[in-house]
């Protein structure tokens, strides 16, 4: 079977989120060599902001291997890669619809510029988590869409 567009938008997706946190990941990076050429050098204070610095890096280096991993197993159509797609944006939900609570009541936060923002990270989210439970997107995994004939 064709792989239908929809499932190749995903993966560009994921391709563009993977190389976002690529670019941050370098970020990270170089802040604890910012820090530790300093003037602060020495500061316990500067090696506690130094390797969280470096852990956040790591970790977004990790996420964004993971992501790309995902799009390639998304672009062959391997059906764990759409579980695990399903399930990630699931979680990705969950947590944004989370931080629009845990954001309530913080005075440097404008209201409204948050939950616009919260539900412009949240629609494409959404489109892919619903464009990957489509039926069509299901058999074209390589799973059958009516269980009714078992």
């Amino acid at each position: 079977m064709k792989r239908p567009t929809g499932v190749t938008i995903l993966a560009v997706l994921t391709f563009c989120t993977a190389a976002f946190l690529a670019v941050g990941s370098v970020a990270f990076f170089v802040v604890p060599v910012m820090d530790m050429t300093g003037g602060d050098s020495g500061d316990a204070a500067s090696g506690a902001i130094a390797g969280m610095g470096a852990a956040g890096g790591f970790s977004l280096l990790l996420l964004a291997g993971i992501g790309v991993c995902l799009a390639m197993g998304v672009l062959e159509l391997c059906e764990w890669a759409r579980i695990v797609s399903i399930v990630s944006i699931a979680v990705g939900l969950g947590c944004t619809v989370l931080s629009l609570f845990a954001l309530e009541g913080h005075l440097m936060i404008p209201v409204v510029p948050s939950i616009v923002c919260h539900f412009l990270l949240m629609a494409p989210a959404v489109w892919m988590l619903a464009c990957l439970l489509l039926p069509r997107i299901k058999q074209a995994f390589g799973m059958v869409a009516d269980y009714s004939s078992e």
